[in-house]
């Protein structure tokens, strides 16, 4: 009996579904074809009818839109922003918690997949390299957006590939910096001892506050406009 026209397309997805998780959690130089098969509930032999290889893979899923935070964080990160809540703290206190650290499949991709990406082909690192910049742009435009900064957009889907526009260039530096910091953090978290793990996070979680300086009434629109960011203005001050 043959297979029907959407069978192909379902069977991709869920290659691409079993791989994304395997990924998160193991990196990409510890996944294996039979693994991410065994996953999907198939046989290796299908594999190659969808896929050329691993970093064939990898890179398929990324474009797929892998997400660099699990469906939970994500939830609890919208209830903390309808509460009022800080957004980018709540963020900073959720991605360097021991929750995060030890379940690295339901959180972030990119602790997991730096140093092995880096070993990785071209096309792997053009891929790797794409989450990050999203990864850094959604954050830049969520800083600016706690700032109040003139002419954010307002309604963005941040699990979507849209384009966000108008975020001072100090924005993205600092969220680029930001999001360096915590990376760094919960690489070494997972590679020392609980005690240490804990110094770690909580360290750069106090440093989390660096990158929320407001500028007052007074200097904002100035600052703005000169492409100074908070961080800056409070330094010169």
């Amino acid at each position: 009996m043959p297979y029907s026209p959407a069978h192909k397309p379902k069977t991709r997805i869920r290659i691409l579904n079993a791989a994304t998780a395997l990924f998160k959690k193991n990196g990409f130089e510890n996944v294996t074809i039979d693994q991410v098969m065994a996953e999907a509930g198939l046989t290796r032999g299908g594999f190659y009818a969808h896929f050329e290889n691993k970093e064939d893979l990898f890179v398929a899923c990324v474009e797929n839109g892998m997400s660099l935070l699990s469906s939970p964080i994500l939830a609890k990160l919208r209830k903390a922003e309808r509460a009022g809540g800080d957004w980018v703290t709540s963020f900073a206190e959720l991605y360097l918690s021991r929750v995060h650290i030890e379940n690295p499949e339901l959180g972030c991709a990119l602790p997991t997949l730096s140093a092995e990406v880096s070993r990785s082909g071209v096309r792997a690192q053009e891929a790797f390299s794409k989450l990050i910049n999203q990864a850094s742009e959604k954050l830049a435009w969520k800083l600016a957006k706690e700032d109040d900064v003139p002419g954010i957009d307002r309604h963005i889907n941040l699990e979507s590939d849209q384009k966000l526009r108008n975020v001072p260039v100090q924005y993205e530096q600092d969220a680029i910096a930001m999001l360096a910091m915590m990376v760094g953090a919960v690489v070494l978290s997972r590679a020392v001892d609980d005690e240490t793990a804990d110094k770690v996070l909580a360290a750069t979680r106090d440093s989390i506050p660096n990158f929320r300086h407001k500028t007052d009434e007074t200097d904002g629109a100035d600052n703005v406009g000169s492409g100074k960011g908070p961080v800056a203005v409070a330094q010169s001050s």
